[in-house]
């Protein structure tokens, strides 16, 4: 028979991703039946114990290691123990099993006058997984159906309390798997944004992503009624980031309370580290809703207890996404990227070329095209060396991205050349754009180590769709023979491509 009460999950990435360490996906919520009395034993239909609590140890007198594994014959006269089975199949069978006082045996052999009462559990799909029981030693002070009573109400408590364990990490599979096929961090976002509050619904939280570039944490997912009003704060601020573990405070007036947290009307507040693979992407900050200041202080630890098991859980889930999403961006990066000049590279270019013209062709809008040459680049390489060179290209791919408009593509041709993709321009607007970049190098200044150099003089040649044709090889080959012209002419010019004959 299948073990519900425990199992294991690997979620396995596309080539190139972290892939989750094993993760318990069920398990008995030991802070609800640990630390009652009474004899809490979960058995299988032929009476197999999977679970075994201290309370069961008292009474019984074995360990859990002397009693899990094993038939809960142990402790039944053989000629008791038909009966128990049968009452194990009625319970299964939905059949309602009144609470009755039998006699079982101690380890040391002596009897044990007990009132049990059966319940089956049923797993989230539907079936029974397993038959739980809880016995109490019976009190000649207390009445036999005040005792049963009270056990059967702890025994729904228990079972309420592990079905909505079960639920939440069902989950949490799911919220998992939609993770790991998320394509960007946005769309990673929006799942988050829409699933954190079903598995809260009665706090508040965020996420908070670390900016490394200014050393400050920004929530990236909110939710909750009223939200967390903290968008940023720095590492220093948050207990977890410095320790590295969970950090949860149930008084909000304690003085380990998070300082990020301390302006707030923090409940029963946690803070989980995003960490994957050694690196720290950010926090989940999780808080109770003010409707657990009016329960004991017992109930509110039991639901922080809880609420942290889950927020330990999920934690891992989303760092784990978040890093796999940060390295295959990294990685597209790395593709399409040119590191010297900061641009787009060649193959960027013929990726996005052709689709940018069907796009404009499409929507009946112009396209223009660029090409630019440093005319004295192979001289200022060979007079000033080639860390000097890459400093030149390295400012004037700053120049092109001040100059252009932020949905515009630059990308580096090759050697010294750049093509600029100029979307929904005119010929016209793509040569005044060519001419202001031209003025603009005219006063860029080069400086390498302690000195200013000379960047030369740059040709450019322009070209447009649909003016010199609807292919992306075509409009390369008007703007590429527009540049060797404005070189040929002594370069520090801007030239218009030839129109093509039809």
């Amino acid at each position: 028979m299948e073990n519900v009460f425990e199992s294991e999950m690997i979620a396995t990435g596309a080539p190139g991703q972290l892939v989750p360490a094993s993760s318990r996906a069920f398990d008995l919520p030991s802070v609800l039946i640990g630390s009652v009395d009474d004899a809490i034993v979960c058995v299988t239909l032929d009476g197999i114990v999977l679970s075994w609590n201290p309370g069961a140890q008292r009474i019984f007198g074995y360990t859990s290691a002397e009693a899990i594994n094993r038939s809960f014959a142990l402790v039944f006269a053989p000629q008791d123990w038909p009966a128990f089975l049968r009452d194990l199949a009625n319970a299964a069978s939905g059949s309602r099993i009144p609470l009755r006082r039998i006699t079982c045996a101690h380890k040391e052999g002596l009897p044990v006058a007990l009132s049990v009462s059966l319940s089956a559990i049923h797993h989230s799909s539907g079936y029974v997984a397993g038959i739980a029981l809880i016995a109490r030693e019976v009190d000649s002070s207390v009445s036999e159906e005040d005792a049963l009573r009270d056990a059967n109400r702890q025994l729904s408590e228990t079972i309420r309390n592990l079905e909505q364990r079960n639920r939440e990490m069902n989950f949490v599979q799911q919220l998992s798997t939609l993770l790991q096929s998320c394509l960007t961090a946005d769309e990673a976002h929006l799942i988050l944004d829409q699933s954190l509050p079903k598995l809260f619904p009665a706090g508040t939280g965020a996420i908070f992503e670390w900016n490394a570039s200014v050393n400050l944490l920004e929530a990236t997912v909110k939710w909750g009624q009223p939200p967390l009003s903290e968008a940023v704060f720095t590492p220093e601020e948050c207990w977890a980031l410095r320790s590295g573990r969970v950090h949860r405070v149930a008084d909000a007036s304690s003085p380990l309370l998070c300082p990020h947290l301390s302006r707030l009307n923090s409940v029963n507040s946690i803070c989980a580290p995003l960490i994957a693979s050694g690196e720290t992407l950010g926090i989940l900050t999780v808080q109770g809703g003010p409707y657990e200041m009016s329960q004991s202080a017992d109930v509110q630890q039991r639901l922080l207890s809880a609420r942290q098991q889950l927020v330990e859980t999920l934690s891992g889930h989303i760092a784990l996404a978040l890093a796999n999403l940060r390295l295959r961006e990294n990685l597209r990066a790395q593709s399409i990227r040119d590191p010297v000049s900061g641009l787009f590279n060649r193959r960027y270019l013929d990726e996005t070329l052709p689709r940018e013209i069907h796009r404009a062709g499409r929507d009946g809008r112009n396209l223009g095209i660029i090409m630019c040459d440093l005319d004295s680049f192979k001289t200022f390489n060979d007079t000033y060396g080639h860390a000097a060179g890459d400093t030149l290209l390295h400012s004037f791919g700053e120049l092109v991205a001040r100059v252009v408009r932020a949905g515009d593509i630059a990308c580096r041709y090759g050697g010294d050349e750049f093509v600029l993709i100029l979307l929904d321009t005119s010929l016209e607007t793509a040569e005044r754009r060519a001419e202001l970049l031209l003025r603009e190098f005219r006063h860029i200044a080069i400086q390498y180590g302690e000195m200013f150099l000379n960047p030369g003089s740059l040709s450019l040649g322009v070209s447009a769709f649909p003016v010199h044709g609807n292919a992306a090889s075509n409009l390369l080959h008007v703007a590429d023979d527009a540049l060797y012209r404005a070189k040929a002419e002594g370069g520090n010019r801007v030239i218009i491509g030839k129109m093509v004959e039809q």
